[in-house]
């Protein structure tokens, strides 16, 4: 079987579907202690899940995250897209950064084309972040993006805060 991911390119990334080669990169992503915003730390078998269930989100529901690498470099630099497990109330727009890429606009670009795919080519539109309460710089980038606060819902037995983001238009 094989995945139809769409490829989505940006002035400075490539964002495409989850590849096994995928591994060292996000090993080195979920042992950082800042991955707890996203379900780390994770050990590398976990991480083996993680890129899995990435790559059976496309498979089954036919959306899911893509992975996300600099034009010039195909190693993968974290995530953005639709984050939907069986237990969530509806799809998720997340995303998840390395480290050393904070600050120079690559999330929010990322989270962008990432946004305007599932609105236009996938039917998602106005979908929620839910992010931790403790995760300021998280709700300020989705702020950032347009998204709006909700009220906080319960999820896995942890409070998360709910940011809307806007409809866009179709084209």
């Amino acid at each position: 079987m094989s995945l139809d991911v769409p490829l989505i390119e940006t002035d400075r990334l490539v964002l495409r579907g989850p590849r096994l080669s995928d591994h060292a990169a996000f090993c080195e992503y979920f042992a950082d202690p800042r991955s707890k915003w996203n379900g780390g730390p994770l050990e590398p078998r976990g991480v083996e899940g993680m890129i899995t269930s990435a790559a059976g989100g496309w498979a089954l529901r036919g959306y899911g995250l893509w992975f996300v690498s600099l034009k010039h470099d195909d190693e993968a630099i974290g995530f953005a897209g639709i984050f939907h497990p069986f237990d969530w109330p509806e799809p998720e727009l997340g995303y998840g950064i390395a480290a050393k890429y904070e600050g120079k606009g690559i999330a929010y670009e990322a989270v962008m084309a990432a946004r305007k795919a599932a609105a236009t080519h996938l039917a998602l539109n106005a979908l929620p972040s839910f992010i931790s309460p403790d995760n300021a710089r998280s709700q300020a980038l989705a702020v950032r993006m347009g998204a709006v606060r909700e009220p906080d819902i319960t999820l896995r037995d942890k409070v998360a805060t709910v940011y809307r983001h806007p409809k866009l238009e179709a084209r």
